[in-house]
């Protein structure tokens, strides 16, 4: 069983060590954690407060200048739900801040990003799922079911 459980929002020392990335984005030092991380800016849906949430890159399409990020808690993760309320400031790659729009991918298509991860990041991928608590039958169809309770999102730089 994996040390983390991301089936329940982090609390204690442990949110603040996986908040210390964001520094640093604002630091202009997000190149640090390579191409593998991205930080989000969005909007509180109910109190409108700026806050900033650094994502591992689950998919990334350069010729279209697509990034596509998953949410390890499942559609209760705030940043997710503050997406889905419309609140998106901008989106770090690196040190570079930058304009996008927000895309929420159908379980199919999830379910080929997440694929595509499994293959360049095995051990991660495994590690991810069972913090999650998720597991599929390792086919094409039951990835597609697992994907149904695990969102992905899309951004696409401006």
């Amino acid at each position: 069983m994996s040390e983390f459980n991301f089936k329940q929002k982090p609390s204690g020392l442990f949110k603040r060590f996986l908040h210390a990335p964001t520094w640093l984005y604002r630091w202009r030092l997000g190149f640090v954690m390579g191409k593998r991380f991205l930080m989000i800016e969005h909007r509180g849906r109910r109190t409108e407060d700026l806050h900033r949430t650094v994502l591992e890159v689950a998919g990334r399409y350069p010729e279209r200048n697509e990034w596509i990020v998953t949410s390890g808690t499942g559609p209760k993760a705030d940043w997710y739900r503050n997406l889905k309320a419309n609140t998106l400031e901008a989106v770090w790659i690196g040190s570079k801040r930058s304009e996008a729009t927000v895309r929420f991918l159908e379980a199919d298509e999830a379910a080929s990003v997440f694929s595509d991860y499994e293959t360049a990041h095995a051990k991660t991928a495994a590690k991810l799922m069972d913090s999650m608590g998720v597991t599929y039958d390792g086919t094409d169809r039951g990835r597609i079911e697992m994907m149904r309770n695990i969102p992905m999102v899309s951004f696409v730089l401006a």
